[in-house]
């Protein structure tokens, strides 16, 4: 039922792909993957991309899965990976899997079905040392500045630097970035030919010419709130420790933390003026342990502590740091 879709689906890099089949496979099932994940998640890892994809389009759907997944979704889960290569070419994207070689070596994205990625970047960045920054889209003047420094400092250290794609912190991430001609990756709550929030398609493009835009959903998609807690899991993912530069008591980077946490990944806050609503999330974070940081060399000193410490334990344990 996907032949026809295997020769559309762009691959990382130019040439024949000897992953068609599979990478056809896991454009259908990031088409089902915003509704019932995790027993999604365990289908796959259970019998396989491919496998899943057949056992789906062949009208075998789990139990578990059906009050998420049914016949109707599948069929259109089909039609719309049919045209998903046509819209990937038309923005310069292609699908990046779990299978190929640049797929990032982070523990933590096992269970992302795939990413849609464009930019003239190399896609190792993905898997060079990087830091997620995020943080509020109502951004004070200081958190907007901080923001820049942390981006602008982590950047000219050389780390990939991943943010979201919104107001606020996030557009002062990738400008301080774009300012220390580093590495940006920008990662959307929507398809990954779309601009959103609109006001940001030119720093979009802009990150794009130099770094990656990324999506974990299928292009032509609409952003949703139901969609953000996937997109939180890729943002804290894709980075070895998330920051929060500046958040209310509420706001979705405050997901980003917790899907962090969630992921066994250290998350860090940035301390803002006592009397400011929008430092509260991230004074809260500190109060449950995330380390206090007030620059962009804090945040290295505190992985490399970590990974001594890390070090040292797994030497008392006979254990390499990757068996802790």
């Amino acid at each position: 039922m996907l032949t026809h879709t295997r020769p559309s689906i762009p691959a990382p890099t130019r040439g024949p792909d000897p992953l068609a089949e599979l990478r056809a496979a896991r454009a259908f099932l990031l088409r089902l993957a915003d509704r019932g994940r995790p027993a999604l998640d365990q289908l796959i890892l259970d019998v396989g991309a491919l496998a899943a994809a057949e056992q789906l389009t062949g009208g075998d759907i789990p139990e578990e899965l059906r009050g998420h997944v049914t016949p109707a979704r599948v069929q259109a889960a089909v039609a719309g990976a049919a045209g998903d290569g046509e819209a990937a070419a038309r923005c310069g994207a292609r699908l990046l899997i779990p299978e190929d070689a640049q797929w990032p070596a982070a523990a933590a994205l096992t269970g992302t079905v795939g990413l849609w990625v464009r930019g003239h970047a190399g896609l190792e960045i993905l898997c060079a040392p990087s830091i997620t920054l995020t943080g509020s889209t109502a951004a004070s003047g200081y958190g907007a500045h901080v923001a820049a420094d942390f981006g602008g400092e982590l950047a000219a250290a050389g780390r990939t630097v991943i943010s979201g794609a919104g107001f606020g912190v996030a557009a002062a991430v990738h400008r301080g970035v774009l300012a220390a001609h580093g590495a940006a990756v920008a990662v959307l709550g929507c398809g990954v030919d779309r601009a959103y929030p609109a006001a940001h398609e030119n720093l979009l493009e802009r990150i794009a010419q130099s770094g990656l835009v990324v999506s974990a959903l299928p292009p032509g998609t609409t952003p949703g709130r139901h969609r953000m807690h996937g997109c939180a899991r890729v943002l804290a993912g894709l980075g070895e420790a998330t920051v929060v530069v500046e958040a209310a008591a509420r706001c979705a980077a405050m997901r980003v933390a917790a899907a962090a946490r969630d992921l066994g990944l250290p998350v860090m806050g940035v301390p803002g003026p006592v009397t400011s609503a929008a430092s509260v999330g991230a004074h809260q974070l500190i109060r449950q342990g995330a380390t206090l940081v007030t620059s962009g060399s804090d945040v290295l000193a505190a992985l490399s502590e970590r990974e001594r410490l890390a070090a040292d334990t797994a030497e008392a344990w006979g254990l390499t740091p990757q068996e802790l």
